[in-house]
């Protein structure tokens, strides 16, 4: 990483950390510059203002997001013979990304700050709108190779998220339950995947 390259991102990681210790709104460039030791001409050489920064952070978060989900997804690009394994594996990766606590401090920094700059749309469209898109091809190649029932497979995708998500996201973005162990990740993702299958099962008709 260039000398410029890495003080960008050490004065990205200041801010991330004044901004989930103090808020946005309590946070102050100083505060920055006094965290990450630059001087203030340094720090507002590479961001004008706190604004910016947080787009920045935020979309650094959605870029490091879909990138975690691309990983996960990379047992579901190649041809299966146990659809249903290849999406356990899926989704026990992708439920370690957005269950670990880094993921949920910077989801909860987003979604309380989601209305300005139109970060909400932006990390959104970055983030899980990809992912979704990504997942949705893939469940597309299983509908027409007949692992799955011919239906939406948009709506596939976001159902398969939604069982994901089910047993513990609301949960831990709301803080009401600890970190999920490996073998309660494993247990989760069994489940949905399970409850997927089910319903898109081949043969099994579409709801009227």
């Amino acid at each position: 990483m260039k000398k410029s390259e890495a003080r960008r991102q050490a004065i990205l990681d200041a801010a991330t950390g004044v901004f989930h210790a103090s808020g946005f709104d309590r946070a102050s460039m100083s505060d920055i510059c006094n965290r990450v030791g630059y001087s203030k001409a340094t720090v507002y050489g590479y961001f004008k203002s706190k604004e910016e920064l947080l787009l920045a952070i935020a979309t650094e978060a959605a870029e490091t997001e879909f990138a975690a989900a691309q990983v996960a997804m990379g047992a579901l690009a190649q041809p299966a013979a146990d659809l249903a394994a290849a999406l356990d594996g899926f989704g026990r990766r992708y439920l370690a990304f957005t269950c670990s606590p880094e993921a949920l401090a910077m989801r909860r920094l987003i979604l309380a700050e989601a209305g300005r700059l139109g970060l909400g749309n932006q990390c959104y469209d970055l983030g899980p709108a990809r992912i979704t898109a990504a997942l949705a091809a893939l469940l597309h190649e299983a509908m027409d190779a007949g692992q799955l029932r011919e239906a939406g497979s948009m709506l596939a995708a976001r159902h398969l998220k939604a069982l994901l998500d089910a047993e513990w996201g609301e949960r831990l973005l709301f803080q009401t339950a600890e970190a999920p162990t490996p073998e309660q990740i494993d247990g989760a993702a069994q489940r949905a995947v399970a409850t997927f299958m089910a319903a898109y099962r081949p043969g099994r008709p579409l709801p009227a």
